[in-house]
């Protein structure tokens, strides 16, 4: 077995630190209710966790298997594809990017600090998925994360040609199970909740779930003051609404129940082409929202944005706003703590239909330009998120185009536009032209 070890305690490091092991592989766990399925890294397979045996839906056979070939050097694959062809083209990973921001020991699961071989672990971070319940309906997104599409394609039915498609996929995703599911990870969750670091809560829309709710009052119980919550959200929420509950999540803080709270934002670009692309979004509401927790010494301010075709060249303006607001943000000192407190700006690819890699070198090279000259690199997080960028734009420089894909893109779009009375040629008038 080849494992190389390094556990320095005080130099927050992962404990293996060969060329294929991953922090998520071992210390993240999704879980998607809805489908009663786990997976460790967004880009990597999910597999059916046992309605019989909740409590070892982090440490499925599967995940085992992959861990031990981890340790063996080897990839898994399963997904992980994904960095092991990033890294074998010098470009920058998800993996790696992730084990160099690494800085709290906590993040590493407790078993592996004792025995660096063990696989079978106790997961730091739990992000769930509960429910679809969504009020918008991305163009990159679909009926397993929003209901908003789930009516919609009621009311016009499916799509296909080619390899563009619109179907409902809320049948063979109902889990049968999912009270069981939801009743089993409370009590997992309160057997764990002192190792638990990061508790992440996506959707749907998060503010419009109940069991939004049941996570405020679960941490209330047993939350302690190390944790961080962190809430992925379209901010596309009434505003009251929104200011209640960050007065719940307030008194978690004042009774030292968690320590922070991360409010990651999704958005991509700014203006009419993020309206679009984010569709039932009002940016206006979503600027007054994210503005209202600026300078909130507790709440850390987040914007994770999908690079898509749709957004890379509205993109900079985006950037500009992040610049602005962070202009006017104020250090943050707490006891044992002391940082600057900048909008965090975070980035994914689109892996669908509007995925940018399918335009070849050309299209995007001039706003890829703008972006990076544009995003600073004052923190390590803005260097390691610079990094990453630059890694999107050497990738799409090395793509070629497809002019198949484009047009079912093409196509995909004329559908939605037919749905929605929305106009997408006059909107990317470069990709009308595209031919």
């Amino acid at each position: 077995m080849v494992v190389t070890v390094t556990i320095v305690m005080n130099k927050k490091i992962f404990p293996i630190t060969n060329n294929t092991a991953c922090l998520l592989k071992w210390g993240w766990s999704s879980i998607f209710f809805q489908s009663g399925t786990s997976a460790s890294c967004h880009r990597t397979q999910k597999y059916s966790i046992d309605p019989d045996n909740f409590s070892q839906f982090h440490n499925v056979p599967a995940k085992l298997q992959a861990r031990t070939k981890m340790l063996n050097n080897e990839w898994p694959g399963a997904g992980c594809e994904y960095c092991k062809n990033a890294e074998s083209q010098g470009i920058k990973s998800d993996r790696q990017f992730q084990l160099d921001q690494l800085e709290d020991i906590n993040l590493v699961p407790p078993e592996l600090l004792v025995d660096v071989l063990s696989t079978s672990v106790t997961p730091t971070m739990i992000e769930v998925y509960f429910t679809n319940i969504c009020n918008m309906a991305c163009v990159y997104c679909g009926p397993h994360h929003s209901s908003k599409w789930v009516d919609e394609n009621k009311k016009h039915g499916n799509f296909f040609k080619g390899a563009a498609e619109i179907f409902d996929v809320t049948q063979e995703q109902k889990n049968i199970h999912y009270d069981k599911m939801v009743k089993d990870f409370w009590i997992y969750l309160a057997s764990v909740a002192k190792h638990i670091q990061r508790y992440h809560i996506l959707g749907g829309e998060p503010f419009l779930i109940k069991e939004f709710d049941d996570s405020i009052k679960f941490w209330a119980r047993y939350g302690h003051p190390d944790l961080q919550i962190s809430i992925i959200s379209n901010l596309n929420i009434p505003h009251d609404r929104f200011k209640s509950y960050i007065e719940k999540f307030q008194l978690l803080v004042k009774h030292k129940k968690m320590w922070r709270l991360q409010l990651t934002a999704s958005l991509d670009c700014w203006g009419n082409e993020q309206e679009h692309s984010r569709y039932g979004l009002d940016l206006e509401l979503w600027q007054r929202n994210f503005e209202y927790i600026l300078n909130t010494p507790w709440i850390l301010p987040s914007i994770n944005s999908t690079v898509s075709a749709l957004t890379i060249k509205s993109m900079p303006k985006l950037i500009e706003k992040i610049n602005q607001w962070n202009s006017q943000q104020e250090p943050v000192v707490e006891e044992f703590r002391s940082y600057e407190n900048p909008v965090l700006h975070s980035f994914e690819s689109s892996t669908g239909i509007d995925n940018p890699y399918i335009f070849g070198s050309d299209v995007f090279d001039n706003e890829f330009d703008q972006i990076l000259s544009l995003m600073p690199a004052a923190t390590e997080n803005q260097k390691g998120q610079k990094e990453m960028m630059a890694s999107i734009a050497q990738q799409q420089k090395q793509s070629r185009r497809n002019y198949s894909k484009i047009n079912q893109l093409k196509q995909y779009l004329d559908v939605l536009d037919q749905r929605r009375n929305t106009n997408w040629r006059e909107l990317y008038q470069w990709l009308d032209a595209l031919s």
